[in-house]
């Protein structure tokens, strides 16, 4: 087996390899790497396995350098894909070698679905839910609880419509009501040239959902697709529209979109364990399913105490999330992107 860096003859083997793998997902696609470097100029490092010629494992691997948070090391969200043990042994090893001449402290798989042997420090606060569309959207919605249909019911009452876009064109609008959405709960937002290039990497890998209140977009959604599934990637609906439903009305809408489509499952992402968010994804009748974040300790240099490149946690972020959500708007537009270079997937 051998393990080589990603060149750009070696993409579509890549690409087809995820396509093919039980735990591939978009976000292991090689397009990413595009994207990284195009929005945070990061430093990239696609590592590839190799035996008798066919890939037997990828892991895409990017670097942080930042003295605001510490130089961190980093695959995708989803970690990495692997044949076996034994190949993402041999790709965290070669990972491992690359963070640690970058002086990076740790390097971590981050939201892997599935916890690999070995030397790693293993946490799962989060799940995902998956919901199956194979039966179609009519035996999705008598299996849903009667208030979730009541919900709805209500949301499409008080005048809500909604539209999903495959284009593009309401990406601004997406962008708009996630950043007012994160202003709200005090956290930093990426710029709209991070999606833009996400969806110049995958023009037939997305869809974006906006809810409207007449014409007034007051939530949105950013999923992306490939092969048979479609997965929740970002989400927010305005706090002074919540009374309207907006929520029910857009989850429902993308299920049967997803179903008339074709798609076999979504999955509706990551959220914290017991979480409000969680229990709402587990009213739609998914399964939950861990995810789990591997790191591996290296000794370079980090502010102490907490997992170079994560946002802070605790007390700490509490007190920065107040005074963040009461920063004038044009303020935290202007330097959540910033902010966001050092942490852009936290």
């Amino acid at each position: 087996m051998v393990i080589i860096e990603l060149a750009d003859a070696d993409r579509p083997a890549w690409d087809t390899y995820v396509h093919q793998a039980p735990g591939g997902l978009p976000q292991h696609l090689s397009g990413w790497r595009d994207v990284l470097a195009r929005t945070y100029g990061y430093e990239t490092h696609y590592l590839m396995a190799r035996e008798g010629g066919a890939v037997v494992g990828v892991l895409p691997l990017f670097l942080v350098p930042s003295i605001l948070v510490g130089n961190a090391a980093k695959t995708m969200p989803g970690g990495l894909c692997a044949e076996s043990p034994e190949v993402a042994a041999a790709l965290i090893a070669r990972a491992s070698e690359i963070a640690r001449r970058a002086n990076a402290r740790t390097f971590v798989l981050q939201d892997t679905r599935q916890a690999w042997p070995g030397d790693l420090q293993t946490t799962s606060h989060h799940v995902h839910w998956v919901v199956d569309l194979r039966a179609g959207a009519e035996d999705l919605w008598h299996r849903l609880d009667g208030n979730i249909r009541r919900q709805v019911r209500l949301a499409r009452r008080s005048g809500l419509t909604i539209e999903i876009d495959r284009s593009g064109r309401r990406l601004g609008e997406f962008h708009n009501v996630l950043s007012h959405f994160t202003h709200q709960v005090g956290t930093p937002v990426f710029g709209r040239c991070f999606l833009e290039h996400i969806v110049a990497a995958f023009p037939e890998g997305f869809n974006i959902a906006v809810v409207y209140d007449g014409h007034q977009p007051i939530g949105a959604y950013f999923q992306l697709e490939m092969g048979r599934t479609v997965y929740g990637t970002w989400g927010a609906a305005l706090r002074e529209y919540l009374k309207l439903r907006p929520v029910y009305l857009a989850y429902w809408e993308m299920l049967a979109d997803m179903a008339a489509q074709g798609y076999h499952f979504l999955d509706m992402g990551r959220s914290p364990a017991d979480s409000n968010a969680s229990t709402f994804k587990g009213q739609w009748g998914g399964s939950a399913h861990p995810v789990y974040q591997q790191m591996v300790s290296l000794g370079g240099s980090r502010p102490a105490g907490r997992e170079a490149g994560a946002l802070p946690s605790g007390v700490t972020r509490g007190y920065f999330s107040r005074i963040w959500s009461r920063l004038p708007f044009p303020v935290v537009q202007f330097l959540g992107p910033r902010l966001r270079r050092h942490m852009p997937f936290a």
